[in-house]
């Protein structure tokens, strides 16, 4: 951990260094730039004047503020009419700069222009370079057959010219080009080819050359290679303090070892990323707004003078904009605080139609219970007043029988006979199960599983009286009331439910109407 704080602090103080001398050498170099400007402009060479501004706009190309390199490569186009090598590599910046803006369309437009004049001089490093860009455009389109079109054009025009850096960067993008058909091994012979050019290029081209071999070889699942190339990218990137490929390398090194399985150094490599990286993104705001800085400070120089002239004229805009700026932030609080009321209200609406809508949800609900407890109480009623008639009728029928059987020793025999058929036919309605089928059909509705229930938990099988009298203490029904519907007498009733109550599963200490109503 201290190691990886000593490191962190070393790249945060060197880049702080640089940083400073930096700025001082921006300074210095574009405060130049404008006094060799303003004297060419002066002397009227219009020559000069254009090729300062082609210094113009790679300064502010270096500094990545594409808009003002784009309007200093444009008052070069305004100024230099003659289609020449400097035209070729003014279209070519363009073009550069509308890739890295993925403005694709205008990128090619520019490369086109280069690649007509090039060819009319025969300027082949030119026509080399532009072939290389648009290879580049292809590739970001992932027109990738296209793309390796142009890069080949560019690498039999840099062997003719021996151009070592030409070679190794256009090895380098057809490489890139492989890669990203996932060619890894294709990708990884022409990225040697890169490094075998690179020994006389920039030290950051072969940094980027030895990542991209590092990364082919863990695309390929050579792991050990591919570190031993990192590594080596990551030790020249410390050397030269570029923590662009610093944190690239990182990076690289992370994912390669999580690759292996080994995710304590994966852990640490993606740390160590995550440190420089926002490292990097702290030192490049502050490179960002010291070189407007500097760049504002250089264009306050110029106008010096005017502005000495015009104070007077600044001060007062400058109030009026102040005014109006306070007079906009007191509006937009007034409108924001309109705003937030109206939503406190209509949010306020909402909410109480969302509980009115629930109260009427509620209400709906409550008479729906409602409703369904006085149809369940009128069916209970209904079945009560059925089992009661059917208590009447059989009290009537049973009357009648003893009436007639009494009768029947005191008429004539033909008499007898008569009563006889009286009595059969009576005891013959009596017997019938018709009443009872109807009346379990009206049980069953308001109670539709009772009887499957209580067939399962019976410790014996319940025979069809039985059932009859569960169902009738279930309905509350009085032992006499019972003895009535079922044509016995109360003792019988009382030895019904012993029997009853032995069959179930029910404690001693228990109640049985308890018991089955909570069936």
């Amino acid at each position: 951990m201290l190691k990886l704080k000593f490191i962190v602090f070393i790249i945060c103080t060197s880049g702080l260094l640089s940083q400073a001398q930096t700025e001082e050498k921006f300074d210095v170099k574009l405060h130049k730039l404008k006094q060799q400007l303003q004297s060419a402009n002066s002397a009227s060479d219009f020559s000069k004047t254009a090729h300062i501004y082609i210094k113009l706009g790679d300064f502010f190309t270096q500094l990545e503020l594409y808009s003002e390199a784009i309007k200093h490569y444009h008052a070069f186009k305004n100024i230099h009419k003659t289609k020449d090598t400097s035209l070729v590599y003014v279209e070519n910046a363009l073009s550069r700069i509308n890739l890295n803006l993925k403005k694709y369309g205008d990128a090619k437009m520019h490369a086109h222009k280069s690649l007509e004049i090039s060819e009319t001089l025969k300027d082949y490093k030119g026509l080399a370079n532009t072939h290389a860009i648009l290879g580049s455009i292809a590739e970001k389109q992932s027109l990738y057959k296209e793309a390796l079109n142009h890069q080949n054009k560019s690498l039999v025009i840099f062997k003719t010219l021996k151009d070592s850096t030409g070679l190794a960067v256009t090895n380098e993008n057809i490489g890139s080009i492989y890669e990203d058909l996932n060619q890894f091994d294709l990708a990884y012979n022409y990225f040697k080819k890169a490094q075998r050019f690179s020994q006389s290029c920039t030290t950051n081209i072969q940094i980027n050359i030895i990542n991209n071999l590092g990364d082919a070889k863990s695309k390929t699942g050579h792991y050990q290679e591919a570190i031993v190339y990192t590594n080596q990218a990551l030790k020249l990137a410390k050397l030269t303090n570029n923590t662009s490929e610093i944190e690239s390398a990182y990076k690289d090194l992370a994912r390669t070892y999580a690759e292996l399985k080994d995710y304590e150094q994966a852990y640490n490599y993606l740390n160590n990323q995550n440190i420089v990286n926002r490292q990097a993104l702290k030192r490049k705001n502050i490179e960002v707004v010291s070189t407007m800085e500097v760049f504002y400070a250089v264009k306050e120089k110029e106008a010096e003078v005017q502005l000495l002239n015009k104070q007077k004229q600044v001060t007062q805009v400058r109030q009026f904009i102040i005014l109006i700026g306070a007079a906009s932030i007191i509006l937009v609080l007034i409108g924001g605080l309109i705003y937030w009321k109206k939503r406190r209200k209509h949010e306020k609406h909402i909410l109480e139609y969302k509980q009115q809508l629930l109260q009427v949800d509620l209400d709906k609900k409550i008479a729906q219970e409602i409703s369904l407890k006085r149809e369940i109480d009128i069916k209970i009623s209904s079945i009560t007043n059925y089992s009661l008639n059917i208590a009447h009728k059989n009290k009537m029928l049973s009357d009648l029988s003893k009436t007639l059987s009494k009768l029947k020793d005191r008429n004539i025999t033909l008499i007898k006979l008569k009563l006889k058929e009286i009595i059969k036919e009576i005891e013959f309605d009596l017997a019938s199960q018709n009443e009872w089928t109807e009346l379990m059909g009206y049980f069953t509705q308001i109670h539709p599983k009772f009887f499957d229930h209580i067939n399962q938990i019976a410790l014996a099988p319940l025979s069809a009286s039985e059932i009859r009298l569960s169902m009738l203490l279930t309905l509350n029904l009085s032992s006499k009331e019972i003895s009535n519907i079922l044509h016995i007498t109360p003792d019988s009733v009382r030895i019904a439910r012993y029997r009853l109550r032995k069959k179930l599963p029910i404690d001693s200490k228990d109640d049985l109407l308890a018991f089955l109503l909570n069936l």
